[in-house]
């Protein structure tokens, strides 16, 4: 007898309402992982997403499974140090171009040096 649940689309949709501005394109990226997660056949508990700042931050509220709001630039460098800490979680870093290219475009770089799994 299996031990495994399997997931669907739901499992990954969480009870917050989603608060972006209409025809933004947020909404097509959170369906779509939202869809692609029960594919992954990962464990909700063993998923972290990570964010930054601005609209793609709230990433996480939305999905439902451990969720991190980090500070502005900083989403690469809490996820390197997650998974340094925790190797069996699959972590993602959801990031947009001020937070991820701007102010932490020196902790991306970093977070690619290190060819950390995230």
């Amino acid at each position: 007898m299996s031990d495994t649940i399997q997931l669907t689309r739901k499992d990954f949709v969480s009870d917050q309402a989603v608060r972006w501005c209409p025809g933004c394109g947020d909404y097509a990226i959170l369906a779509q992982m939202q869809k692609v997660m029960p594919e992954l056949g990962i464990p909700r508990e063993n998923i972290v997403f990570i964010s930054g700042i601005g609209c793609s931050s709230r990433f996480p509220y939305y999905m439902d499974t451990f969720g991190i709001h980090s500070i502005h630039g900083r989403a690469p460098t809490l996820a390197t140090g997650l998974k340094l800490a925790n190797p069996d979680l699959t972590v993602f870093v959801i990031t947009g171009d001020g937070d991820g290219l701007s102010i932490g475009g020196n902790h991306l770089i970093h977070a690619m040096r290190r060819n950390i799994d995230l």
